[in-house]
């Protein structure tokens, strides 16, 4: 799954990252990641960040969708470090689609 979040502002890279649409936690998916370990979920490599398409290159089976905006990080909602992104419902939609098994891609500036 390619979330393109260029042009929305400073994206961050951070340890963790969510996945929201209308204020519902999207990715992970909380029922699949329930009763793990916040940590392991942190260290299992779910999401990386390019900034070419050629970085794009490696990953097959893609689905891409545009946020509609980047947000502060889940874990410090009052700060500025934007490293957790908002999807519209049509957005949330074809995410939900790709399937539950997936990995997250952010497409940055």
């Amino acid at each position: 799954m390619v979330i393109d979040v260029r042009g929305l502002g400073n994206f961050q890279r951070a340890q963790s990252s969510f996945v929201m649409s209308a204020g519902a936690q999207v990715w992970p998916d909380p029922e699949l990641i329930k009763g793990v370990s916040s940590d392991l979920v942190m260290e299992g490599n779910l999401h990386t960040y390019v900034t070419s398409e050629a970085g794009l290159a490696p990953f097959k089976n893609v689905t891409r969708v545009k946020a509609s905006r980047v947000i502060p990080s889940k874990f410090a909602p009052n700060s500025d470090y934007l490293a957790d992104v908002e999807l519209s419902a049509a957005a949330a939609q074809q995410f939900r689609a790709a399937g539950e098994a997936c990995r997250v891609v952010y497409f940055k500036d």
